[in-house]
């Protein structure tokens, strides 16, 4: 497992079935698989985040 984001709000977590997004305030989370369309753009997202606020929304748009 390779952690790409965490905050004080969510953490997003690279695994080999896909990407783990979940809330450290509220639990649950999500799992894009890597054969959804925009697997490869989330991830790309998440590493090349300016700071934490962008990473942050990424997270977020993904959970809701």
């Amino acid at each position: 497992m390779l952690t790409l984001h965490t905050s004080a709000h969510y953490a997003a977590h690279l695994i080999q079935a896909g990407l783990i997004v979940e809330s450290t305030r509220k639990s649950g989370g999500v799992v894009l698989r890597i054969d959804h369309p925009q697997f490869a753009e989330y991830v790309d997202a998440l590493r090349t985040a300016i700071d934490t606020h962008e990473a942050d929304a990424l997270c977020k748009a993904l959970l809701n």
